[in-house]
């Protein structure tokens, strides 16, 4: 018989699901609707986005310092750090390469498909702001990851790793459902058509960062991902075409990267699963210094 699963999930998205929609309302009631990629963020719809990611994070840690007070709230979720700082940085450097390398090869089947139109390498100047605005955002990927990687993830490892993971996945890409409805990943697309693909890319991107989470048993190196994704990738996706990008053609959260990510889950999978067989296989009989 399986283990009742760990207290504080439904609480956890009940409010973390009827929050996100109460972020978007100013905007539904403004009416406002994404119909362009070329169309900018207005201050209303950036501030209201910034209360959506501090949504997760809030109620996760209030959930768990309620409890545990703050201090095991930090540790429970993952804030305070699992091991030495050259081991943590070392992480996180890895972490922001992989979002990077996923685009990329999605930007080269894109390209063959006629989808994408690469114009020129990306310089200093375009980097630099990139990485100041990552930066002053940081926070805001605490407010998801704390969430998502901290609370949720270990209570949908009850699942076991690989469901759980695509659960959370998901879950994830549902919970963007009220920003997904107004334009905000796949502008100028039907919200039939926007959601699903959302949902999929979410359950993709999601459990590549979440496996990052696992690898490195803390949350920092899970939020440089969300980072690496969200401040680098999408916004570089852009800089480097000589035309419009449509998102869902090209870029992270592109159906082109879908078979990229999908390879790279796969084989993630397949190198846990390995290191799970080898680590429940007998030791030899010589082990001990017995003859066979």
């Amino acid at each position: 018989m399986k283990p009742n699963p760990p207290s504080g999930l439904l609480p956890f998205l009940s409010i973390s699901f009827v929050g996100a929609w109460l972020a978007m309302v100013p905007l539904w009631l403004d009416g406002l609707r994404r119909t362009s990629a070329a169309q900018g963020t207005p201050p209303l719809a950036a501030a209201c986005m910034i209360l959506m990611m501090l949504v997760p994070a809030l109620t996760a840690f209030g959930l768990t310092a309620r409890r545990h007070g703050l201090r095991g709230a930090a540790r429970i979720l993952g804030l305070a750090r699992a091991t030495p700082w050259r081991h943590e940085l070392r992480s996180v450097a890895v972490a922001l390469t992989i979002p990077l390398g996923l685009t990329a090869a999605g930007l080269a089947v894109a390209a063959l498909a006629g989808r994408y139109s690469p114009a020129h390498l990306p310089g200093p100047a375009t980097i630099a702001p990139l990485v100041l605005r990552a930066l002053v955002s940081l926070p805001l990927y605490f407010g998801e990851e704390l969430g998502w990687q901290g609370y949720l993830l270990p209570r949908l490892l009850h699942h076991g790793r690989t469901r759980g993971l695509l659960i959370g996945g998901a879950i994830w890409g549902a919970w963007h459902v009220p920003m997904t409805a107004l334009g905000g990943s796949y502008p100028g697309h039907s919200v039939l058509l926007g959601i699903p693909v959302a949902v999929v890319t979410a359950m993709l991107l999601g459990t590549v960062i979440a496996t990052v989470r696992l690898s490195t048993g803390s949350v920092w190196a899970a939020v440089a991902a969300h980072v690496s994704l969200n401040e680098f990738a999408l916004p570089l996706t852009r800089e480097v075409s000589d035309r419009v990008v449509d998102p869902l053609f090209a870029g992270p959260l592109s159906i082109s990267t879908w078979p990229i990510t999908a390879l790279a889950v796969l084989g993630a999978w397949l190198v846990h699963r390995r290191r799970g067989t080898a680590a429940a296989a007998p030791e030899p009989s010589g082990s001990h210094g017995r003859a066979s």
